[in-house]
């Protein structure tokens, strides 16, 4: 059964599809194949016989399968858990914690996440936080020594807790700088530099057209370090 386009306000630039699964999961280093299986589900195999899990993140266009910057979003703390070996069971035993706790419709997106080991805690809730973390793995009760994730420390909310902007890290890395920034108002929604705002694909092709580090940071007025590091992260989508 086909599934229904998620009403959005026309007015929020971030509820927009405007992303391929193939852009996402390259913005974000993620396998497409695991990408779409959180966003169309997945069958898989039990003692009874095959079963189809639910998808975890709906698209804004379930038809074209296109997706927001929100759902780029929570495809990030997706991403977080993942690294963490959290499996995709015990992240939807949360979302259904947070969806019948506190009547969130989208918990990947408005909820700040922590994890300890394996389990998950919550510590906010559209931008305000809980006296306690609510330990989401022991259906709701409330722990303590949440480790803040790297990942989620990169998410900007505004005063209601949506994310305004995301500074991407691929799956894996140890450290980065937050020299990338998706906007969904700055460079039509594309990777760029955050200091400057200069479109990441733009460099990569000048400089894939031969032109120098040197010369791409004195015409877009840019530390060669700011180039080299739009430069890897193109190279490694």
């Amino acid at each position: 059964m086909a599934r229904k386009k998620r009403e959005r306000s026309e007015d929020d630039v971030r509820e927009y599809p405007c992303y391929s699964i193939d852009e996402v999961a390259a913005y974000i280093g993620v396998p497409r194949k695991t990408l779409r299986n959180w966003i169309t589900g997945y069958s898989y195999k039990t003692t009874r016989g095959r079963r189809q899990a639910p998808p975890v993140i709906e698209p804004a266009d379930p038809e074209e399968n296109l997706l927001s910057f929100y759902n780029l979003v929570e495809a990030q703390v997706l991403a977080a858990t993942k690294e963490r070996s959290i499996g995709l069971q015990s992240i939807r035993r949360a979302v259904e914690c947070m969806r019948e706790k506190f009547n969130e419709d989208r918990p990947l997106l408005r909820c700040v996440f922590d994890t300890y080991g394996q389990q998950i805690f919550v510590q906010s809730v559209a931008g305000k936080n809980l006296k306690n973390p609510l330990n989401l793995s022991k259906y709701g009760q409330y722990g303590f020594g949440a480790i803040l994730k790297k990942y989620l420390r990169r998410i900007d909310r505004d005063a209601n807790g949506n994310p305004t902007r995301i500074f991407p890290m691929k799956a894996g890395a140890k450290r980065q700088r937050k020299n990338i920034v998706i906007h969904p108002s700055l460079s039509a929604g594309k990777p760029s530099l955050s200091k400057s705002g200069v479109m990441i694909e733009v460099i990569w092709r000048r400089k894939k057209d031969g032109e120098s580090i040197t010369n791409l940071a004195k015409d877009f007025r840019l530390r060669p370090s700011e180039i080299k590091a739009a430069i890897n992260y193109y190279n490694a989508a």
